[in-house]
Protein backbone atom coordinates (compact mmCIF):
# COMPACT_ATOMS: atom_id res chain seq x y z
CA UNK A 1 0.00 0.00 0.00
CA UNK A 2 1.45 3.69 -0.67
CA UNK A 3 2.15 5.96 1.87
CA UNK A 4 0.59 9.29 1.47
CA UNK A 5 3.37 11.87 1.06
CA UNK A 6 1.54 15.26 0.89
CA UNK A 7 -2.07 17.43 1.50
CA UNK A 8 -5.01 14.89 0.19
CA UNK A 9 -7.03 16.21 -3.26
CA UNK A 10 -9.56 17.46 -0.61
CA UNK A 11 -6.95 19.44 1.11
CA UNK A 12 -5.23 21.11 -1.69
CA UNK A 13 -8.80 21.86 -3.65
CA UNK A 14 -9.58 23.48 -0.42
CA UNK A 15 -5.89 25.56 -0.39
CA UNK A 16 -6.62 26.69 -4.16
CA UNK A 17 -9.81 28.26 -3.20
CA UNK A 18 -8.15 30.50 -1.35
CA UNK A 19 -6.62 33.96 -3.02
CA UNK A 20 -4.53 34.68 0.41
CA UNK A 21 -3.38 32.01 2.66
CA UNK A 22 -5.01 31.81 5.60
CA UNK A 23 -8.16 33.50 4.92
CA UNK A 24 -11.03 31.07 6.49
CA UNK A 25 -14.25 29.89 4.26
CA UNK A 26 -17.44 31.14 5.43
CA UNK A 27 -19.46 28.52 7.25
CA UNK A 28 -21.83 26.57 4.91
CA UNK A 29 -25.18 27.33 6.62
CA UNK A 30 -28.56 27.79 5.42
CA UNK A 31 -30.02 31.26 4.47
CA UNK A 32 -30.24 33.63 7.36
CA UNK A 33 -34.27 34.78 7.67
CA UNK A 34 -35.16 37.84 6.01
CA UNK A 35 -35.05 41.07 8.41
CA UNK A 36 -38.38 42.43 8.46
CA UNK A 37 -38.76 45.91 6.34
CA UNK A 38 -40.55 48.85 7.46
CA UNK A 39 -44.18 48.65 6.41
CA UNK A 40 -44.46 51.31 3.16
CA UNK A 41 -45.65 54.51 3.35
CA UNK A 42 -48.74 55.54 0.51
CA UNK A 43 -47.25 55.32 -2.45
CA UNK A 44 -44.04 54.63 -1.56
CA UNK A 45 -41.92 50.77 -3.01
CA UNK A 46 -41.30 48.67 -0.37
CA UNK A 47 -37.66 48.19 0.70
CA UNK A 48 -35.72 44.90 -0.40
CA UNK A 49 -35.11 42.70 2.72
CA UNK A 50 -31.44 41.97 3.44
CA UNK A 51 -29.91 39.50 4.99
CA UNK A 52 -27.80 39.48 8.04
CA UNK A 53 -23.95 39.29 7.65
CA UNK A 54 -22.71 36.13 8.27
CA UNK A 55 -19.67 36.14 10.76
CA UNK A 56 -16.46 34.06 9.48
CA UNK A 57 -15.60 30.82 10.31
CA UNK A 58 -12.84 30.94 13.17
CA UNK A 59 -10.29 28.62 13.00
CA UNK A 60 -8.17 26.39 15.76
CA UNK A 61 -4.75 25.88 14.77
CA UNK A 62 -2.62 23.30 16.56
CA UNK A 63 0.79 23.83 16.93
CA UNK A 64 2.96 21.11 18.13
CA UNK A 65 6.43 23.14 19.28
CA UNK A 66 10.05 21.52 20.98
CA UNK A 67 10.77 23.47 24.43
CA UNK A 68 13.29 25.94 24.28
CA UNK A 69 13.84 29.21 25.97
CA UNK A 70 14.82 30.96 23.15
CA UNK A 71 11.79 29.37 20.74
CA UNK A 72 9.21 30.07 23.70
CA UNK A 73 10.01 32.89 23.80
CA UNK A 74 9.63 33.82 20.35
CA UNK A 75 6.06 32.07 20.50
CA UNK A 76 4.83 34.48 23.05
CA UNK A 77 5.79 37.29 21.10
CA UNK A 78 4.20 36.50 17.55
CA UNK A 79 1.31 34.25 18.39
CA UNK A 80 -0.74 37.27 19.91
CA UNK A 81 0.77 39.33 16.95
CA UNK A 82 -0.52 36.78 14.20
CA UNK A 83 -4.05 36.76 15.66
CA UNK A 84 -4.42 40.16 15.84
CA UNK A 85 -3.62 40.31 12.27
CA UNK A 86 -5.81 37.12 11.58
CA UNK A 87 -8.64 37.32 13.87
CA UNK A 88 -10.50 34.11 12.20
CA UNK A 89 -7.60 32.27 13.42
CA UNK A 90 -6.83 31.13 17.11
CA UNK A 91 -2.90 29.49 17.63
CA UNK A 92 -3.06 26.81 20.45
CA UNK A 93 0.59 25.99 21.05
CA UNK A 94 1.54 22.37 22.37
CA UNK A 95 4.95 21.92 23.93
CA UNK A 96 6.74 18.72 24.44
CA UNK A 97 10.76 17.87 25.49
CA UNK A 98 13.04 17.65 22.32
CA UNK A 99 13.91 14.08 23.57
CA UNK A 100 10.25 13.02 23.74
CA UNK A 101 9.37 14.93 20.90
CA UNK A 102 9.21 12.35 18.33
CA UNK A 103 7.20 9.66 20.48
CA UNK A 104 4.66 12.33 21.05
CA UNK A 105 4.18 12.95 17.04
CA UNK A 106 3.94 9.16 16.58
CA UNK A 107 1.21 8.71 19.61
CA UNK A 108 -0.84 11.53 18.46
CA UNK A 109 -0.73 10.32 14.89
CA UNK A 110 -1.91 6.58 16.11
CA UNK A 111 -4.51 7.99 18.13
CA UNK A 112 -6.06 10.32 15.51
CA UNK A 113 -5.57 13.22 17.44
CA UNK A 114 -2.16 15.16 15.71
CA UNK A 115 -2.89 18.56 15.42
CA UNK A 116 -2.11 21.04 12.12
CA UNK A 117 1.45 22.20 12.61
CA UNK A 118 4.90 20.56 13.90
CA UNK A 119 8.46 20.99 14.35
CA UNK A 120 10.72 19.50 12.91
CA UNK A 121 14.71 19.08 11.93
CA UNK A 122 17.24 17.44 9.93
CA UNK A 123 18.95 16.83 13.40
CA UNK A 124 18.87 13.74 14.56
CA UNK A 125 16.94 12.51 11.09
CA UNK A 126 13.75 14.36 13.13
CA UNK A 127 12.39 15.20 10.21
CA UNK A 128 13.00 12.20 8.08
CA UNK A 129 11.75 10.05 10.80
CA UNK A 130 8.42 12.41 10.83
CA UNK A 131 8.19 11.84 6.80
CA UNK A 132 8.43 8.25 7.38
CA UNK A 133 5.69 8.16 9.90
CA UNK A 134 3.73 9.86 7.21
CA UNK A 135 3.25 13.30 9.55
CA UNK A 136 4.16 15.85 7.74
CA UNK A 137 2.45 16.59 4.06
CA UNK A 138 4.60 18.08 1.00
CA UNK A 139 3.90 21.42 0.69
CA UNK A 140 5.20 22.33 -3.24
CA UNK A 141 1.10 22.63 -3.66
CA UNK A 142 0.77 25.36 -1.32
CA UNK A 143 3.80 26.98 -1.98
CA UNK A 144 2.89 27.17 -5.43
CA UNK A 145 -0.98 28.43 -5.01
CA UNK A 146 0.36 30.66 -3.09
CA UNK A 147 3.53 31.74 -4.82
CA UNK A 148 5.74 31.63 -2.54
CA UNK A 149 8.95 33.26 -3.60
CA UNK A 150 11.46 30.17 -2.57
CA UNK A 151 14.92 32.11 -2.58
CA UNK A 152 13.61 33.89 0.60
CA UNK A 153 15.63 30.77 2.46
CA UNK A 154 19.05 29.23 2.14
CA UNK A 155 19.09 27.02 -0.93
CA UNK A 156 20.71 24.50 1.40
CA UNK A 157 18.07 24.72 4.16
CA UNK A 158 15.62 23.84 1.29
CA UNK A 159 17.54 21.27 -0.09
CA UNK A 160 18.10 19.92 3.79
CA UNK A 161 14.63 19.28 4.58
CA UNK A 162 13.30 18.04 0.66
CA UNK A 163 12.71 14.35 0.75
CA UNK A 164 12.01 12.25 -2.52
CA UNK A 165 11.31 15.19 -4.01
CA UNK A 166 8.87 16.51 -1.40
CA UNK A 167 9.57 19.71 0.24
CA UNK A 168 8.50 19.32 3.35
CA UNK A 169 8.27 22.53 5.85
CA UNK A 170 9.66 25.97 5.63
CA UNK A 171 13.11 26.76 7.46
CA UNK A 172 12.42 27.92 10.86
CA UNK A 173 16.13 28.07 12.55
CA UNK A 174 19.10 27.14 10.39
CA UNK A 175 23.09 27.36 11.33
CA UNK A 176 26.39 26.20 9.30
CA UNK A 177 26.83 23.44 11.87
CA UNK A 178 30.05 22.76 14.23
CA UNK A 179 31.86 25.62 12.51
CA UNK A 180 32.47 27.92 14.67
CA UNK A 181 35.43 28.15 17.13
CA UNK A 182 35.09 30.53 20.21
CA UNK A 183 37.49 32.64 21.58
CA UNK A 184 38.70 33.82 25.06
CA UNK A 185 40.62 37.47 24.38
CA UNK A 186 42.13 37.85 27.64
CA UNK A 187 43.76 33.85 27.83
CA UNK A 188 45.33 34.75 24.30
CA UNK A 189 46.08 38.30 25.07
CA UNK A 190 48.17 36.53 28.58
CA UNK A 191 49.53 34.39 26.25
CA UNK A 192 50.76 37.08 23.19
CA UNK A 193 49.28 35.25 20.74
CA UNK A 194 47.21 36.89 17.37
CA UNK A 195 43.50 35.82 17.28
CA UNK A 196 42.22 33.46 15.40
CA UNK A 197 40.85 34.27 11.96
CA UNK A 198 38.91 32.65 8.43
CA UNK A 199 42.97 32.12 7.60
CA UNK A 200 44.11 30.42 10.58
CA UNK A 201 45.13 26.31 9.58
CA UNK A 202 45.07 23.64 11.60
CA UNK A 203 48.95 23.77 12.25
CA UNK A 204 48.23 27.68 13.62
CA UNK A 205 45.32 26.90 15.80
CA UNK A 206 47.63 23.82 17.40
CA UNK A 207 50.37 26.37 18.00
CA UNK A 208 47.60 29.12 19.49
CA UNK A 209 46.19 26.50 21.59
CA UNK A 210 49.46 25.54 23.32
CA UNK A 211 50.62 28.86 24.20
CA UNK A 212 46.92 28.87 25.85
CA UNK A 213 47.39 26.12 28.03
CA UNK A 214 48.73 26.18 31.55
CA UNK A 215 50.00 24.19 33.92
CA UNK A 216 50.81 23.84 37.68
CA UNK A 217 53.47 20.83 38.05
CA UNK A 218 51.44 18.05 36.56
CA UNK A 219 48.28 19.33 36.35
CA UNK A 220 46.56 21.61 33.72
CA UNK A 221 44.81 24.52 35.26
CA UNK A 222 43.79 26.14 31.75
CA UNK A 223 43.28 24.36 28.81
CA UNK A 224 44.09 25.40 25.22
CA UNK A 225 41.18 24.48 23.14
CA UNK A 226 38.13 21.84 23.45
CA UNK A 227 37.48 20.67 19.89
CA UNK A 228 34.19 18.71 19.66
CA UNK A 229 34.03 14.79 19.41
CA UNK A 230 30.79 13.60 18.44
CA UNK A 231 29.84 13.04 14.88
CA UNK A 232 29.16 16.42 13.43
CA UNK A 233 32.37 17.84 15.08
CA UNK A 234 33.93 14.69 12.55
CA UNK A 235 32.10 15.87 9.39
CA UNK A 236 33.81 19.77 9.78
CA UNK A 237 37.38 18.03 10.01
CA UNK A 238 36.90 15.50 7.85
CA UNK A 239 35.72 18.30 5.43
CA UNK A 240 38.57 20.18 6.76
CA UNK A 241 41.38 17.23 5.67
CA UNK A 242 38.83 16.61 1.71
CA UNK A 243 36.81 14.09 2.59
CA UNK A 244 33.42 12.69 4.03
CA UNK A 245 32.53 11.06 6.73
CA UNK A 246 29.79 9.36 4.92
CA UNK A 247 29.50 9.03 0.96
CA UNK A 248 27.03 11.30 -0.96
CA UNK A 249 24.27 9.25 -0.89
CA UNK A 250 24.57 8.22 2.74
CA UNK A 251 25.14 4.51 2.21
CA UNK A 252 28.75 4.21 3.31
CA UNK A 253 30.68 5.06 6.18
CA UNK A 254 33.89 6.20 5.89
CA UNK A 255 35.46 6.63 9.00
CA UNK A 256 38.53 4.45 8.47
CA UNK A 257 39.32 5.78 5.06
CA UNK A 258 43.05 6.80 4.65
CA UNK A 259 42.15 11.42 4.83
CA UNK A 260 39.44 10.08 7.72
CA UNK A 261 42.97 8.43 9.20
CA UNK A 262 44.59 11.60 9.32
CA UNK A 263 41.73 13.75 10.84
CA UNK A 264 41.59 11.73 13.43
CA UNK A 265 44.79 11.54 14.27
CA UNK A 266 45.04 15.24 14.51
CA UNK A 267 41.77 15.18 16.89
CA UNK A 268 43.58 12.55 18.83
CA UNK A 269 46.92 14.29 19.49
CA UNK A 270 45.30 17.82 20.72
CA UNK A 271 43.73 15.46 23.77
CA UNK A 272 47.14 12.85 24.47
CA UNK A 273 50.23 14.35 22.29
CA UNK A 274 49.91 18.01 23.05
CA UNK A 275 47.64 17.50 25.92
CA UNK A 276 45.82 21.00 25.18
CA UNK A 277 42.50 19.56 25.37
CA UNK A 278 40.42 18.60 28.84
CA UNK A 279 39.85 14.30 28.41
CA UNK A 280 36.03 12.97 29.74
CA UNK A 281 37.87 12.74 33.42
CA UNK A 282 38.84 16.35 33.30
CA UNK A 283 35.64 18.45 31.76
CA UNK A 284 34.29 20.01 35.18
CA UNK A 285 30.32 19.77 34.36
CA UNK A 286 29.93 19.96 30.66
CA UNK A 287 32.44 22.03 28.01
CA UNK A 288 30.39 25.06 28.09
CA UNK A 289 30.29 25.40 31.63
CA UNK A 290 34.54 25.59 31.30
CA UNK A 291 34.27 27.92 28.45
CA UNK A 292 31.92 29.72 30.72
CA UNK A 293 34.11 29.46 33.88
CA UNK A 294 37.07 30.70 31.65
CA UNK A 295 39.31 27.75 31.85
CA UNK A 296 39.29 27.63 27.93
CA UNK A 297 41.18 29.30 25.12
CA UNK A 298 39.48 28.28 22.58
CA UNK A 299 36.46 25.76 21.98
CA UNK A 300 34.55 24.33 19.22
CA UNK A 301 30.50 25.13 18.62
CA UNK A 302 27.64 25.85 16.54
CA UNK A 303 25.76 29.74 16.74
CA UNK A 304 24.18 28.57 19.91
CA UNK A 305 27.23 28.97 21.74
CA UNK A 306 27.02 32.50 21.72
CA UNK A 307 23.68 32.46 24.33
CA UNK A 308 26.39 31.93 26.65
CA UNK A 309 27.51 35.26 26.65
CA UNK A 310 24.77 35.98 29.05
CA UNK A 311 26.58 34.34 31.83
CA UNK A 312 30.27 35.12 31.01
CA UNK A 313 29.29 38.88 31.32
CA UNK A 314 32.45 40.79 32.03
CA UNK A 315 34.43 37.79 33.38
CA UNK A 316 36.22 37.96 29.96
CA UNK A 317 36.16 39.21 26.41
CA UNK A 318 35.53 37.15 23.93
CA UNK A 319 35.33 36.77 20.18
CA UNK A 320 34.52 34.22 17.34
CA UNK A 321 36.07 32.38 14.21
CA UNK A 322 35.52 30.26 11.56
CA UNK A 323 36.87 26.14 11.62
CA UNK A 324 41.08 26.45 11.25
CA UNK A 325 41.34 25.86 7.57
CA UNK A 326 42.33 22.27 6.95
CA UNK A 327 44.37 20.70 3.91
CA UNK A 328 41.33 21.01 1.70
CA UNK A 329 41.25 24.74 2.10
CA UNK A 330 38.22 25.20 4.08
CA UNK A 331 37.11 24.12 8.11
CA UNK A 332 34.37 22.27 7.43
CA UNK A 333 30.72 23.44 7.80
CA UNK A 334 27.26 21.88 6.76
CA UNK A 335 23.62 23.33 7.25
CA UNK A 336 21.87 22.47 10.25
CA UNK A 337 18.05 23.46 10.35
CA UNK A 338 15.05 23.22 12.15
CA UNK A 339 11.59 23.39 10.36
CA UNK A 340 8.03 23.90 10.83
CA UNK A 341 5.57 21.69 8.74
CA UNK A 342 1.98 21.10 7.68
CA UNK A 343 1.05 18.38 8.86
CA UNK A 344 -1.12 15.63 6.96
CA UNK A 345 -3.89 14.75 9.59
CA UNK A 346 -4.84 18.70 9.29
CA UNK A 347 -8.26 20.16 8.13
CA UNK A 348 -7.08 23.74 7.62
CA UNK A 349 -4.35 23.77 5.36
CA UNK A 350 -4.19 27.12 4.08
CA UNK A 351 -4.40 28.59 7.87
CA UNK A 352 -1.83 26.12 9.19
CA UNK A 353 0.13 27.42 6.34
CA UNK A 354 0.04 30.68 6.96
CA UNK A 355 1.25 30.11 10.21
CA UNK A 356 4.15 28.05 8.85
CA UNK A 357 4.90 31.24 6.80
CA UNK A 358 4.28 33.46 9.83
CA UNK A 359 6.90 31.66 12.48
CA UNK A 360 9.32 31.15 9.26
CA UNK A 361 9.44 35.20 8.79
CA UNK A 362 12.58 37.66 8.49
CA UNK A 363 10.61 38.71 11.53
CA UNK A 364 10.68 35.99 13.47
CA UNK A 365 14.25 35.09 12.45
CA UNK A 366 15.27 38.40 13.73
CA UNK A 367 13.12 38.10 16.96
CA UNK A 368 15.18 34.87 17.70
CA UNK A 369 18.71 36.26 16.99
CA UNK A 370 17.87 39.54 19.59
CA UNK A 371 16.15 37.03 22.07
CA UNK A 372 20.17 34.97 21.59
CA UNK A 373 21.04 32.02 19.68
CA UNK A 374 20.15 30.57 16.24
CA UNK A 375 18.27 32.95 13.84
CA UNK A 376 15.90 31.98 10.80
CA UNK A 377 17.32 30.19 8.28
CA UNK A 378 17.31 33.30 5.92
CA UNK A 379 19.89 35.47 3.72
CA UNK A 380 17.52 38.40 4.83
CA UNK A 381 18.00 37.38 8.49
CA UNK A 382 21.56 36.64 8.70
CA UNK A 383 21.98 40.23 6.75
CA UNK A 384 20.23 42.50 9.14
CA UNK A 385 21.48 45.27 10.47
CA UNK A 386 19.93 44.66 13.85
CA UNK A 387 21.86 41.21 14.15
CA UNK A 388 25.23 42.61 12.50
CA UNK A 389 25.69 45.32 15.29
CA UNK A 390 26.83 42.40 16.81
CA UNK A 391 30.27 41.56 15.75
CA UNK A 392 30.13 37.59 16.33
CA UNK A 393 27.35 37.30 13.95
CA UNK A 394 29.12 39.23 10.95
CA UNK A 395 31.41 36.02 11.40
CA UNK A 396 28.04 33.53 11.24
CA UNK A 397 27.07 35.48 7.93
CA UNK A 398 30.24 34.65 6.57
CA UNK A 399 30.46 31.25 7.35
CA UNK A 400 26.92 30.40 6.59
CA UNK A 401 26.92 31.98 3.29
CA UNK A 402 29.46 29.26 2.14
CA UNK A 403 28.25 26.53 4.33
CA UNK A 404 29.00 23.07 3.02
CA UNK A 405 25.44 20.75 1.90
CA UNK A 406 24.45 18.21 4.55
CA UNK A 407 24.63 14.36 4.71
CA UNK A 408 21.99 12.40 6.58
CA UNK A 409 22.58 8.22 6.20
CA UNK A 410 20.40 6.63 3.76
CA UNK A 411 17.99 4.29 6.03
CA UNK A 412 17.53 7.31 8.47
CA UNK A 413 18.91 5.93 11.15
CA UNK A 414 20.65 8.89 12.25
CA UNK A 415 19.81 9.29 16.18
CA UNK A 416 21.04 5.54 16.59
CA UNK A 417 23.99 5.81 14.24
CA UNK A 418 25.49 8.97 16.17
CA UNK A 419 24.50 7.42 19.48
CA UNK A 420 26.54 4.13 18.64
CA UNK A 421 29.61 6.47 17.11
CA UNK A 422 29.83 8.50 20.34
CA UNK A 423 29.91 5.17 23.10
CA UNK A 424 32.47 3.39 20.63
CA UNK A 425 34.87 6.28 20.02
CA UNK A 426 34.99 7.24 23.81
CA UNK A 427 37.88 5.18 24.85
CA UNK A 428 40.03 6.98 22.32
CA UNK A 429 39.29 10.38 23.61
CA UNK A 430 39.74 9.22 27.27
CA UNK A 431 42.89 7.47 26.74
CA UNK A 432 42.13 3.82 26.59
CA UNK A 433 42.57 3.29 22.95
CA UNK A 434 44.54 4.79 20.57
CA UNK A 435 43.73 5.52 16.60
CA UNK A 436 44.94 2.53 15.46
CA UNK A 437 43.55 1.07 11.96
CA UNK A 438 42.18 -1.81 14.04
CA UNK A 439 40.47 -0.22 16.45
CA UNK A 440 38.81 2.67 13.43
CA UNK A 441 37.93 0.07 11.48
CA UNK A 442 36.37 -1.93 14.57
CA UNK A 443 34.42 1.60 15.07
CA UNK A 444 33.49 1.62 11.27
CA UNK A 445 31.96 -1.79 11.38
CA UNK A 446 29.15 -1.50 13.94
CA UNK A 447 28.33 1.92 12.58
CA UNK A 448 27.97 0.41 8.60
CA UNK A 449 25.96 -2.31 10.37
CA UNK A 450 23.23 0.43 11.48
CA UNK A 451 23.62 2.05 8.27
CA UNK A 452 22.55 -1.06 6.70
CA UNK A 453 19.30 -1.35 8.51
CA UNK A 454 15.99 -1.31 6.67
CA UNK A 455 14.25 2.74 6.88
CA UNK A 456 12.77 2.80 9.85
Amino acid sequence: MSVERSLSRRQFLRASAFTTVGLALAACAAPAAPVSAPAATSGEAAPAATAAPVAAEKVTIRFHARIGQQEDTLYDMQMPKFMEENPNIEIVKESFPGAEFNTKMSTMMAGGTLGDVMWSALGGSTIQFAYAQNQVAGISDLVASEGIDLSQWYEGCLNAITLEGNLLGLPFKSHPGLAIVYYNQNILDEAGVAYPTAATTLAEQVEIAKAATKKEGDRITQFGYLPGTDWKSHVTIFRAFGTELINEDGTVFQLNSELGMQAINHLYDFFHTHQVSPTPDQILGSGNEMWISGVLGLVQGGTSTSVTGGAIGDKFKWMVAPNAVGPAGVGGSDFEVDAYCVTTATEHAPEAFKWVQYLCSKDSGIQLGLIGGTVGGRPDVYNAPELLAFPFRQVFKEVMDNAMASRIIANWRQTEAQNTFAQLMQPLWAGEEQPTQEFIDSVTEQVQAIMDLPKP
